[in-house]
């Protein structure tokens, strides 16, 4: 059996992970124990079949990584400074004790820049920080950020680690609902407390993986690393226009949508192209964007 090393258990996709480990079984993967590192307190877990360690501490702190099969390195915060230190400290310590883990980075869909074209992106698609010039407020640091620890993870690549990078990009899932940044989160906030959703850009798609295809997918990438860099887009690639998803949100709430006049008429087409998953590694999503809505709700 396998032990599956979760860093930045408190986060969305920790939280997503935990949810999903006390529902489902992780046994078609051969994992029977979780070691969580995380900042804060997570949920406990009430599976029979998994055994889990909490670590409460800083990755920017902590000495040593506990040796494990497969490490997940999902530690984020708002704080650009803080991310890059965390996983500075992070590859010093894994050279100790972890080479024959396998190793997958939550990375970001943001790394592309902006996206005008109803195209969707494709792994091969190239990323410089020259690109990223026309993100606007914290997307451009953050893109940068990503940008700088996937290419630190590539450097200890090839002291023979099995990285593996996934491009994160949005989701649906209980525990986004409470983040009103998100387009969806702050829809459905509108939906249930004004009876009426505001959507104030025309012409911006986007696209939505619920949480259990989320872990699903980090897992069977992590479990199938190899020595070859490997970097595949997650998310859905069934794109909607916000207007749209702002309509379908308010059937199934019974609220009505309102077009504002002072649209952001400029093109964002941020939706990924998920072939190479779906290829190599036989993946699939389960729920689309209504039955993921459905099932939030």
């Amino acid at each position: 059996m396998k032990t599956l090393l979760l860093i930045g258990g408190t986060g969305f996709f920790g939280k997503s992970l935990t949810i999903y480990a006390e529902k489902k079984s992780l046994k078609k993967w051969n994992i029977n124990k979780i070691i969580n590192i995380s900042r804060r307190r997570n949920q406990k877990i009430n599976n029979k079949n998994l055994k889990i360690i909490n670590i409460y501490s800083d990755i920017r702190k902590i000495k040593n990584i506990p040796e494990s099969d497969y490490i997940i390195y999902a530690a984020n915060t708002n704080n650009n400074k803080i991310n890059l230190e965390g996983l500075k400290n992070f590859i010093k310590i894994i050279k100790k004790n972890n080479i024959k883990s396998n190793i997958l980075f939550t990375s970001s869909g943001i790394v592309y820049g902006v996206n005008n074209k109803n195209i969707k992106i494709k792994e091969n698609q190239k990323t410089n920080i020259s690109k990223l010039k026309n993100l606007i407020g914290y997307k451009k640091n953050y893109s940068k950020t990503k940008l700088l620890m996937e290419k630190s993870l590539k450097e200890l690549n090839l002291l023979n680690f099995k990285i593996v990078i996934g491009r994160c990009f949005t989701f649906i899932g209980k525990e986004i609902l409470n983040n009103h940044n998100y387009a969806i989160s702050n829809f459905i906030h509108q939906a249930k407390t004004q009876k009426k959703i505001i959507v104030k850009s025309s012409d911006i798609f986007r696209s939505y993986m619920h949480a259990n295809d989320l872990v699903e997918w980090l897992i069977t990438m992590v479990v199938n690393s190899k020595k070859k860099y490997s970097i595949y887009n997650v998310g859905s690639d069934q794109a909607i226009r916000l207007d749209n998803l702002a309509k379908l949100i308010a059937q199934n709430l019974r609220s009505k949508v309102v077009i504002s006049k002072k649209t952001n008429n400029k093109k964002d087409f941020y939706v990924p192209s998920i072939h190479k998953a779906k290829k190599i590694l036989g993946l699939k999503l389960k729920y689309n964007l209504k039955k993921s809505i459905k099932d939030i709700l």
